[in-house]
């Protein structure tokens, strides 16, 4: 099991902070999957790795476990001869243990020592072949349309009065208060946090991404790091190569709604998949989702730069969703920042899809773009006071949960179908507009509503209180039904 140690952290990033070092560190490598084997290994195409030296928590490990052993908070760095002793010191006063365990060599090979045996020696060359090339055998089955999830309205809310399903909606588990989740974590560490996990008055309008300035040790500055993540089970279950696909589109689109740029934007995905064996319809699902996700970065020019992933999703006959979740990192400004929670009585709301091609149920990627650099250009003029991103809940849950944070109410312009409500059509957003701002005609967008002051949410001649629906969204018991 991987244990973080939070204060370690600290440290090494202090330490690695420090322009003297910095400047003595040639490469280095963080200790993840692989431990020493990989984090070292990498550093050099000749290496003489003592394991007997290599610092343990725990003893009584053998030679192999010393090799391959996973640990946290560690780091491989390669320096000059004559800084070994100076970085051993610089360590020391941020009281971190630094030691030599492994010496860069001419002769291309991978050599590891333990008790006085080599136990590892092996070319460079042959490492540098990634081992035996496996093949196997994946077959992709079509997704029927009729059984897309992103366009459905959930089984249980279908043929309910407006009243009731809007209520029922916000405490499906999918949908409901993960606060207690959240406050797990403290947002606040560094008191570099531009936005906080819930906004409003009453903290309750979840945020649709994290921005964070620039840690600095002197002076001030108002660039920022956003970062968000899309992914949505019954999406993948249905079709992984959509799914992925629309994972990318929805970190993205939450980048967006909290006033970055998403097309500057970097990727980073975490899969996660069933055990494989030899069964094509099996390998099928992780290469739907790599082309999903391949394709979703080459239409939009979005490189993914990192990732994990796990094969290994399977208990008895209980499989893992084929899972593909996307995380999308860019620049921003703090003081371009906007939140998720409706602003003022009065204000306009826009419904602005996800452009889609009506055959294939993808995105219509060159009007995505579009749509994106628009919505940017609107945001940048300041003109945007709050934005969302439609996920499970759909359009509704996302307007109710933007009432929470200021208990704002919001009227409906027109009824609007099942679909249109609840169905989780991942990736549009919801923009509240200040006076007299309009979003380029050429996007397509519709009007959604308009902010209330009266403490409900209105469709029609039906409505339902705020405070109602807050109730549902954070009652543990309608999330279990």
């Amino acid at each position: 099991m991987q244990k973080g140690n939070p204060p370690t952290e600290r440290k090494i990033q202090r330490l690695f902070r420090n322009p003297k070092v910095a400047k003595l560190i040639k490469r280095c490598n963080d200790f993840g999957a692989g431990g020493v084997c990989v984090a070292i290994g990498e550093l050099a195409d000749g290496l003489t790795v003592d394991l007997d030296k290599v610092t343990k928590k725990y003893d009584g490990l053998d030679g192999t476990e010393l090799a391959i052993s996973e640990s946290q908070e560690r780091m491989a760095v390669v320096l000059d001869k004559a800084d070994v002793e100076t970085f051993i010191a610089y360590a020391a006063e941020e009281n971190l243990e630094a030691t030599a365990v492994a010496v860069v060599t001419e002769n291309p090979r991978l050599t590891m020592n333990w008790r006085g045996d080599t136990i590892v020696d092996l070319s460079r060359a042959f490492l540098n072949t990634n081992g035996v090339t496996q093949t196997a055998k994946a077959y992709i089955a079509a997704p029927k349309a009729e059984d897309c999830y992103r366009e459905a309205c959930p089984a249980e809310l279908q043929g309910l009065p407006f009243e009731e399903a809007v209520v029922r909606n916000m405490g499906r588990l999918n949908v409901c208060s993960q606060i207690g989740l959240s406050e797990r974590f403290d947002a606040s560490i560094g008191a570099a946090t531009v936005i906080m996990p819930f906004g409003g008055k009453t903290q309750l309008t979840p945020q649709e991404a994290m921005a964070a300035k620039i840690p600095l040790e002197q002076g001030e500055t108002d660039d920022a790091t956003a970062m968000s993540y899309g992914y949505i089970p019954g999406v993948s279950r249905w079709s992984p190569f959509h799914g992925s696909a629309y994972a990318v589109v929805e970190s993205a689109s939450k980048l967006l709604a909290i006033g970055a740029d998403p097309l500057t934007a970097r990727l980073t995905f975490q899969e996660y998949f069933e055990r494989l064996k030899d069964v094509p319809s099996r390998w099928g699902k992780p290469a739907a989702a790599l082309l999903g996700a391949m394709q979703a970065q080459l239409k939009l020019g979005l490189p993914s730069i990192g990732g994990k992933d796990s094969m290994s999703g399977s208990f008895e006959d209980i499989d893992v969703p084929p899972t593909l979740v996307s995380f999308a990192v860019a620049m921003t400004k703090a003081s371009k920042t906007v939140s998720a929670e409706f602003k003022k009585a009065g204000s306009k709301v826009l419904y602005v899809p996800v452009p889609e091609v009506k055959d294939t149920l993808m995105p219509d990627w060159d009007k995505l773009v579009a749509m994106y650099k628009a919505v940017f250009a609107l945001t940048e003029s300041g003109k945007v006071l709050s934005a969302s991103v439609v996920k499970e809940g759909g359009a509704a849950a996302s307007v109710c949960k933007a009432c929470f944070g200021n208990l704002f109410g919001f009227a409906f312009t027109k009824e609007l179908t099942e679909k249109e409500l609840f169905a989780p059509l991942s990736g549009s957003l919801i923009l509240e507009l200040a006076d007299g701002a309009a979003l380029d005609e050429s996007v397509l967008a519709y009007d959604l509503g308009t902010v209330t002051d009266d403490g409900k949410v209105t469709m029609g001649d039906k409505s339902v209180a705020v405070q109602a629906l807050i109730d549902s969204w954070k009652d543990r018991r309608s999330a279990r039904r």
